[in-house]
């Protein structure tokens, strides 16, 4: 039986037509109809997005969003980010892209809209979509978008069986990458909003009544002088009361901030202890690299590794990226073409988790013999170490 999606997901929605929107794609802008007067929606490409779905649904409605401001504070996936925000139901579906290349856009009054939340939704699986730029894989749970991955090109069987692995999906063994979709483009219910923004509703809700209260006092304004000096001696007492408040909240909004920053400082704590070790780094470069390597530099930026590596004229770059994806840690290996002339093999590449694969002691010495060989032994031994 095919799981009917949640009401938040049948609200009416506007087809689009992204070739009419302007596009904020991984390497440039394009403005779409409007050209250089394009304003208004903008479509943000998944490749320049980082995705995020944090499930609250454990917590009472009204913890939420402050649980969530929270996890977005220790999340952290880029240095200056901004973040749009989508809630499906109790799970909040956040999006961070670069501060700097929004700001740099040339689009006038923009209404940021990544391409993930303007397609069609799914009810319940995992799909691969064409997107913007690259692809994207998608897993969705009781109607409800769960992980996000986004390729450069169509992802292989290795990295679709990694996709599922890290997405705890079932028949994550078989490493088939489903048919290529192109669901349907549409205008979501509710736009996504800032994550600073959040919670703003209800202050506007709070001046909404504020107001109304304002016009009742104008009304009394109007009556005897008897109503107004009650009217005058009630807002005084409401005065009183009100400052009364204000005196016996004093320590529970000191609490209050000096929790907050204590959550502060232990999600800074917890995003360290999240960071790969560059040491772990390091040693299993140093363990699958050819011992006639040279590593000359390396740059560890959170789960982006680039290495210099120095090899002597005998030995395959190909292979050389070969060894380095069969260790299971480093993951879509490529040589670096930023138009930098560098001397020496210039690697790029992610790490799968945040720690290397546990593996025996012997691995290491394993790997360099299958590499370079035993060496010989001696007459009528052969075969023996000596």
């Amino acid at each position: 039986m095919p799981i009917k999606p949640p009401s938040f997901l049948t609200r009416a929605k506007t087809s689009l037509d992204p070739l009419r929107l302007p596009r904020l794609l991984c390497d440039r802008l394009e403005l779409g109809a409007q050209g250089s007067q394009a304003r208004g929606l903008t479509l943000i490409s998944r490749a320049v997005a980082r995705h995020r779905a944090f499930d609250l649904s454990a917590l009472p409605e009204a913890d939420r969003l402050g649980a969530l401001r929270a996890q977005i504070a220790a999340w952290e996936p880029l240095p200056d980010a901004h973040y749009l925000v989508s809630w499906q139901g109790p799970v909040a579906q956040a999006f961070a892209i670069e501060r700097l290349r929004l700001e740099q856009v040339g689009v006038k009054s923009p209404v940021w809209l990544p391409e993930t939340l303007a397609r069609e939704p799914f009810s319940h699986g995992v799909r691969l979509l064409r997107a913007l730029d690259g692809f994207e894989g998608q897993a969705w749970k009781a109607g409800i978008l769960r992980t996000t991955r986004w390729w450069a090109t169509r992802p292989s069987s290795q990295e679709w069986s990694l996709f599922l692995r890290q997405a705890g999906w079932p028949g994550a063994a078989d490493g088939t990458a489903p048919e290529i979709e192109s669901p349907a483009w549409q205008k979501p219910g509710r736009l996504p909003v800032p994550a600073d923004q959040l919670g703003r509703g209800g202050q506007g809700s709070e001046q909404w009544l504020a107001g109304i209260l304002a016009l009742v006092l104008i009304g009394f304004g109007a009556m005897s002088a008897r109503a107004l000096w009650e009217s005058f001696d009630s807002r005084r007492q409401a005065q009183v009361a009100l400052a009364e408040i204000k005196v016996g909240v004093a320590p529970v909004l000191a609490a209050r901030d000096k929790a907050l920053a204590a959550a502060d400082e232990g999600a800074a704590l917890i995003a360290h202890l999240q960071a790969p070790r560059p040491l772990e780094v390091l040693e299993e470069l140093l363990r699958l690299l050819p011992s006639t390597g040279l590593v000359r530099e390396a740059d560890i930026q959170g789960m982006e590794v680039r290495v210099l590596v120095d090899l002597p004229a005998d030995v395959s770059r190909s292979k050389v990226i070969a060894g380095l994806e069969a260790g299971g840690w480093f993951t879509q290996v490529s040589e670096a073409r930023d138009g930098q002339p560098r001397g020496g093999l210039d690697l790029q590449m992610k790490l799968s988790a945040v720690s290397p694969p546990q593996r025996s002691n012997a691995d290491a010495g394993l790997q360099r013999l299958s590499e370079e060989g035993l060496p010989p032994g001696p007459p009528g031994n052969a075969g023996t170490k000596p």
